[in-house]
C-alpha cells in the first residue's frame, strides 16, 4: 500500500520541495540552501521523510524521488531567474547509492541543467560519507565528471562512519559536512567538543571548506564562532520551509539566528 501510494504520488507531483538555509558565520548572509523532500498528501497532511524514505531506500524508489527532487529543484531556480529576482542561491541536493548504480548521474544533471537554462554552478551534490565505501572507482569518476561540469560537491554526514578519513583523502569533494551528531551535546560534553574543531582543522588542512550542520541554539553558535567553519546550517538560522515561503522569508536577508544574535547584541 505505501509503495502504490508513493507512486502515485510522484505521479501527481504529491511531494514538495521544503528548503533550509546554510549561512556564512562571519557575515550571516544566506550563501545557499538544501532542498528537501516532503509529502503533502491530497488532505494537506504533510509526511516527514522519516515515514518514507527507508522505505524507498529499501524498494529503489528511491532513485525516482531524488531524480523527481533533481527537476524540481531546476524548475524552482529557473522560476527564481523568470521573476528577475536579484539574488540566485545554489541548491543542494541529495545523491543515493542507488542513483549511483541506476543512473548515469552527471548526464542526468547536465540534461536538467540545459532543460531548464540552470547554470550548473547553482546545483551543489551532497553525497553521503557511507556510499564512499562501496565502490571507489565508479564514485570517484562520478564526483570528478560533476566538478568538470561546474556541478559543487560535497562529502555530507562527514565523521559518522567508518570511511570518512579515506573518503576525505581520495575524493575531490568542494566541501566537507561535519555530521550534526557531533554539535549535539557538545556543550555538555567536553570529550565530545573535542571534535568539532580537530574535525574541522582536518578538512581545512587538506584544502576542503566545512560546513557544520546542526546548529540549533545561540549556545552552540557562539560555541563554534570562532573554528573558521565557512557555512552552517541548522534550525538556529532556520527551519526548512516550502520553496515559495523560502523566496519571500529569506532571500537577500540574514540568517534568522544570526539576525536575533545581533539584535541582542
Amino acid at each position: 500500500e505505501l509503495g502504490n501510494a508513493i507512486r502515485k504520488g510522484l505521479k501527481n507531483r504529491e511531494f514538495v520541495v521544503f528548503m533550509q538555509p546554510k549561512c556564512n558565520l562571519n557575515t550571516g548572509k544566506i550563501v545557499g540552501m538544501e532542498a528537501l523532500a516532503r509529502w503533502k498528501k491530497t488532505d494537506g497532511a504533510i509526511v516527514l521523510p522519516g515515514d518514507f524514505i527507508p522505505y524507498m531506500e529499501e524498494t529503489g524508489l528511491i532513485t525516482d524521488l531524488d531524480v523527481y527532487m533533481w527537476e524540481e529543484v531546476c524548475r524552482e531556480l529557473r522560476s527564481v531567474m523568470d521573476d528577475g529576482k536579484e539574488m540566485l542561491l545554489p541548491v543542494s541536493v541529495n545523491v543515493s547509492i542507488a542513483d549511483v548504480y541506476a543512473l548515469d548521474v552527471p548526464e542526468v544533471f547536465r540534461t536538467l541543467a540545459e532543460r531548464y537554462g540552470v547554470p550548473p554552478e547553482y546545483l551543489e551534490v551532497e553525497i553521503t560519507e557511507s556510499i564512499y565505501a562501496r565502490d571507489t572507482e565508479r564514485i570517484n569518476d562520478m564526483v570528478r565528471q560533476l566538478r568538470k561540469d561546474g556541478v559543487t560537491v560535497l562529502m555530507d554526514d562527514f565523521g559518522s562512519g567508518y570511511s570518512s578519513l579515506l573518503a576525505l583523502k581520495r575524493f575531490p569533494f568542494d566541501l566537507v559536512k561535519i555530521d550534526r551528531g557531533f554539535v549535539s551535546g557538545m556543550l555538555q560534553d567536553k570529550t565530545q567538543a573535542a571534535f568539532v574543531p580537530a574535525l574541522t582543522s582536518l578538512v581545512h588542512n587538506v584544502g576542503r571548506r566545512v560546513c557544520l550542520e546542526g546548529v540549533e541554539t545561540m549556545e552552540e553558535y557562539e560555541a563554534v564562532q570562532k573554528l573558521g567553519i565557512e557555512v552552517l546550517q541548522g534550525y538556529y538560522f532556520g527551519k526548512p520551509v516550502p520553496a515559495e515561503v523560502f523566496e519571500d522569508k529569506y532571500l537577500n536577508s540574514i540568517c534568522g539566528g544570526v539576525r536575533s544574535n545581533r539584535n541582542r547584541a
